[in-house]
């Protein structure tokens, strides 16, 4: 593609201008007006020559707060922007009187399509909530990139125009290109830095804020900025934007008007109501080496790069702005204006956002050339005001960095003393000015019932008066109190904390508030009480205790097997019950490694290494274990591991303390065996209805588990699947005998009655809360799924099908196809592989075929060994 920019003179040098560059009179010609500081007429007669000589070029214009062309920013000019692609289309729109909600629904059905590559907007400023429509874009179309502006009126702030070919003064412009090749990268240069404390908006309307920190938003500027600056907002507000962050992107807003009676500011974009904010202000030797380091990044030249820029940004930065345009012009021709807000795409977030006080810049390639750019320093002369100007925010940076690391550290401080502390501040005369939570959550009270009372509100009687007048006289010298108080809730529930009040002062040593810290000991207080009654038990009353103590331990060594190791697992204790479970006595069990009493499944797994290595490390747990006694028979226990610590809190012994459930894994066992019988006998009647030998199913059953355990499913779910595949065609007992029985093939609509077995199988099963019952409802659901998403019932698509699903459709369609049925006879195995290699991402998971056919030789084991005339 190539940019071309031409200052409108006249028709006559228009048309010149035209034949000498070959602009074609077609679509692939996407045309920007734009204007500033010029007589409207000739606006739109530039316009209708245009229209004139190419009329079948797409074409967009707006007002303008500058004219970026080339390197340079211009005044007072209509300068008309030509970009001619060789392989992308384009086409423009324009709406007059419609809601930001019609302008959405018109873009989305008319202009974006699969090819639809950029878009770039035009908005009346004063007119059209742009920021809606970019949002709203986002939500249905993540992925579309948008560019482009709010309209600007060479700094007037009172109204703009955007318009079209055909229509004169639009609310919304848009122009959008289509391509297959055309490469669009979005970037933006900020660096505006922020200073200050972070505020809250606690009151916002869309683009008005009403209150920052519950107070008056012009009050906030005031103090901060001056007070002339209600009179001076869209001239020198704009400098000091609020600075907050959105989907990722550092977002800006100007503030642009005011209006004093409410307090209130419109700022150039929505702030929404809770929103964190900074003050930010233009860090010249900051905006610029971060500018240099961007730009520096592109090491090849581009075709064309679309550019929308702060008015903001060139008002504040001026020589620095013309050089980022100057520096931007190395990389590629520019096309662009100045705007009063810019509209950018954020790739990461997969947001288009509308930014202030940015250079927002789209960089378009259609070819793949890769010729390296020279960059040249730009040496300039700099006058004395813009050394002063870049001294001045070097000095702010440097102090501002400062401040947000102490206002950072400050804030963690605060945080952990507000958590951890109950606060109260009071006046001179010690009436509370505020509380923190901790000190409502446990006084009881409200805020609102605190403010305003003196502390006698949570005095208990109990404390003596002498206590408050020491406190007193303490803190009105200057001095700290500390001491132990006695309170009491709004209920009258007492309370103890330990108490340090201080007094704070301001900068100038005048008085600010008395801060009281507490910590609440009532636990401790109360516990202190009972130990003091506790102690006075009588010598009787011990040696009931003992005597109570002694049957709990009777109770537990009757119930409960334990056993005590030193840290090298070697035994030295084993109680009654563990002697039982066991059959060894205590003397065969002291000096046995623990190790040698588990099962040959637990050894080769190394699993006592590893519970050894976790309570070295005092963590406790928990194992189901099988166990071998003194006869070989095997025992199950549940077992807890817990380490013991000596003074020095090392670990010292180990401690097992295990439940016998023997019994109760006994009887799960036969209920699964049960299970496993039931699911294998009703696939077989399922199989049996439909005239197929129950042997189908086994051998299902067979090749599932074989493929599972090949593509790496654990041991556990690969047994699972084994059980649940002979449940896929369970939903077959729904269809009728002439259509499942048929010895032909079956017509369209019987065969769309055959498909419903699968759903039918599903709906017999989902309900059940067994493992085993719910895989067979997955297996019969999806086992008749293609991996191309031409199966059925739900047409899902590759990896979307359940793996239960993708390998029983295997196993199945493979024995399926090798043994009779009533409407086919056997097909020979090489006609099968023949399939499977043909069906290889379609029908069926290519990785799973890939594992079928390098391990073909087990699957034909199964076959041979699972024939229907092979007796088992």
């Amino acid at each position: 593609m190539k940019l071309l920019n031409y200052r409108y003179k006249d028709r006559d040098s228009l048309k010149k201008f035209i034949q000498k560059n070959s602009i074609l009179d077609t679509n692939f010609t996407f045309i920007q007006l734009f204007y500033s500081d010029s007589d409207i007429k000739n606006v739109y007669k530039a316009r209708d020559d245009l229209n004139s000589i190419l009329p079948n070029a797409s074409f967009m214009a707006t007002s303008t707060a500058g004219i970026v062309k080339g390197g340079e920013i211009v005044d007072g000019e209509i300068v008309i922007s030509f970009s001619l692609f060789e392989h992308s289309f384009t086409k423009s729109l324009c709406y007059v009187s419609k809601t930001a909600d019609e302008i959405v629904e018109s873009i989305s059905k008319d202009l974006i399509t699969s090819s639809t590559k950029l878009l770039v907007i035009f908005a009346n400023t004063f007119k059209i909530n742009s920021e809606y429509i970019l949002k709203e874009i986002s939500l249905k179309h993540p992925n579309i990139v948008i560019s482009g502006g709010n309209a600007g009126d060479d700094f007037k702030f009172k109204t703009s125009n955007v318009f079209s070919s055909k229509c004169n003064t639009c609310d919304v412009v848009v122009g959008v290109i289509y391509s297959d090749i055309l490469k669009v990268e979005t970037k933006y240069l900020f660096n505006w830095q922020t200073i200050g404390k972070q505020m809250v908006v606690t009151k916002s309307s869309e683009n008005i804020v009403y209150e920052i920190n519950n107070q008056s938003v012009l009050d906030i500027y005031k103090h901060y900025l001056g007070d002339e600056i209600a009179e001076n907002m869209h001239t020198l507000g704009i400098e000091f934007p609020l600075i907050f962050s959105e989907d990722g992107v550092d977002v800006a807003r100007a503030p642009i008007a005011v209006d004093e009676a409410q307090g209130s500011v419109q700022f150039a974009g929505d702030i929404k109501e809770g929103s964190y904010v900074k003050f930010g202000y233009a860090n010249i030797e900051n905006i610029k080496n971060a500018n240099i380091e961007t730009i520096n990044q592109n090491r090849f030249k581009n075709e064309a790069i679309y550019i929308y820029s702060c008015a903001t940004r060139r008002q504040v930065l001026g020589s620095y702005f013309k050089e980022e345009l100057k520096s931007l012009h190395t990389l590629a021709p520019l096309s662009g204006f100045a705007t009063y807000g810019e509209f950018f795409h954020d790739s990461k977030s997969c947001s288009n956002n509308l930014l202030n006080i940015t250079t927002t810049y789209v960089v378009l390639n259609e070819g793949n050339k890769e010729e390296i750019i020279e960059q040249k320093r730009v040496d300039r002369n700099k006058n004395i005001e813009e050394i002063r100007l870049k001294a001045i925010t070097t000095l702010v940076a440097k102090i501002g960095e400062e401040l947000d690391e102490n206002l950072y550290y400050l804030e963690q401080f605060k945080r952990i003393v507000n958590n951890f502390s109950i606060i109260s501040a009071t006046d001179e005369k010690g009436i509370i000015k505020d509380v923190n939570e901790n000190f409502i959550s446990l006084s009881g009270y409200s805020k609102e019932e605190l403010i305003g009372k003196s502390h006698n509100i949570v005095r208990h009687e109990d404390m003596p008066k002498e206590v408050y007048r020491d406190m007193w006289e303490t803190i009105k010298s200057g001095k700290s109190w500390r001491g132990l108080v006695k309170n009491k809730t709004k209920e009258g529930k007492p309370y103890y904390v330990i108490s340090e009040i201080s007094e704070v002062l301001n900068k100038d040593g005048s008085f600010k508030e008395y801060l009281g810290f507490r910590t609440d000991i009532t636990e401790l207080e109360e516990y202190k009480n009972i130990l003091r009654v506790e102690l006075d038990i009588k010598s009787n009353n011990l040696e009931d205790n003992l005597h109570y103590m002694q049957q709990y331990e009777n109770i537990i060594n009757s119930s409960i097997a334990i056993l005590k190791t030193d840290t090298k697992s070697i035994i030295k204790y084993a109680n009654k019950k563990f002697c039982d479970l066991s059959g060894y006595t205590e003397d065969e069990l002291v000096g046995k490694n623990c190790s040698e009493l588990r099962h040959q499944k637990h050894r080769e797994s190394h699993l006592c290494d590893k519970i050894t290595e976790k309570l070295s490390k005092k963590e406790s747990v928990q194992y189901i274990l099988t166990n071998i006694a003194k006869d070989g028979s095997e025992y199950i226990i549940d077992s807890l591991f817990y380490p013991l610590l000596n003074r020095n809190n090392e670990v010292s012994e180990y401690i097992q303390v295990m439940l016998d459930v023997t019994e109760i894994y006994a009887l799960n066992e036969e209920i699964i065996n049960t299970q496993r019988e039931v699911v294998l006998t009703m696939g077989a009647i399922g199989e049996t209805r439909s005239k197929e030998t129950g042997l189908h199913v086994k051998r299902v059953a067979e090749y599932s588990y074989l493929l599972a355990k090949l593509a790496g499913i654990s041991e556990e779910e690969a047994s699972l699947l084994k059980q649940a595949s002979p449940m896929h065609d369970i939903g077959k007992v729904g269809i009728s005998d002439n259509i499942l029985n048929k010895p032909a093939k079956l017509t369209l609509e019987e065969f769309e009655v055959m498909k419903t077995h699968a759903i039918i199988g599903y709906e017999m099963l989902q309900h059940s809360k067994r493992p085993i019952l719910r895989a067979s409802a997955q297996v019969a659901l999806t086992h008749h799924e293609k991996y191309d998403g031409s199966g059925y019932p739900r047409g899902l698509k590759a990896e979307n099908i359940p793996i239960y699903g993708r390998i029983t459709a295997i196993a199945d369609v493979f024995d399926a196809l090798g043994h009779d049925r009533c409407y086919k006879k056997a097909w020979e195995l090489d006609k099968i592989l023949e399939l499977f290699e043909k069906e290889r991402a379609k029908h069926f998971d290519p990785n799973l075929i890939d594992l079928f056919f390098k391990n073909l030789d087990k699957f034909l084991e199964i076959r041979d060994r699972l024939q229907d005339n092979v007796l088992i």
